[in-house]
């Protein structure tokens, strides 16, 4: 028996016991067994991170950062590490859901007299929430550039 076969076997038994008997074809079915099943066409939520090549300027400054979320619900907390190219977290943030948009811009920070100049990387975790329910996922790790002049 396929797992699809169970689905709809464990569908039809709900229904049974929920009393509900809808017309074949109707729009009631469709909902009972859309609601019952979950939609299919849902996707995981993602994120995806880009920062640019630069240059690793004197002192402490800010770096740009590019963010966007997709497929999330509206509380979501999305958490990026920069580390360097030992692997070193140097700098990290956090971005919520509901002070923060979807898509758009922010900095981190780095001071040239604690990392070495080289490749960097940004990677992190997205974590949707609905309600007391937490879900993580992994944000791909996107690699760039802070030379010295």
């Amino acid at each position: 028996m396929t797992s699809s076969s169970r689905s709809l076997l464990v569908v039809l038994a709900v229904v049974a016991l929920l009393g509900v008997s809808p017309v074949a074809g109707s729009a009631s079915e469709g909902s009972i067994l859309s609601g019952l099943l979950g939609s299919s066409s849902a996707e995981a939520p993602t994120a995806v991170t880009k920062a640019p090549d630069g240059t690793l300027r004197a002192g402490c400054r800010d770096y740009p950062l590019r963010y966007k979320v997709k497929g999330a619900g509206k509380d979501w907390l999305l958490d990026l590490a920069v580390r360097d190219r030992s692997g070193a977290t140097v700098a990290s943030l956090t971005l919520h859901g509901v002070s923060s948009p979807r898509k758009g811009r922010t900095s981190f920070s780095v001071c040239r007299s604690a990392v070495k100049a080289g490749r960097f990387s940004v990677s992190g975790v997205l974590t949707d929430r609905d309600g007391y329910q937490q879900t993580d996922h992994t944000v791909e790790r996107h690699r760039f550039w802070l030379t010295r002049r």
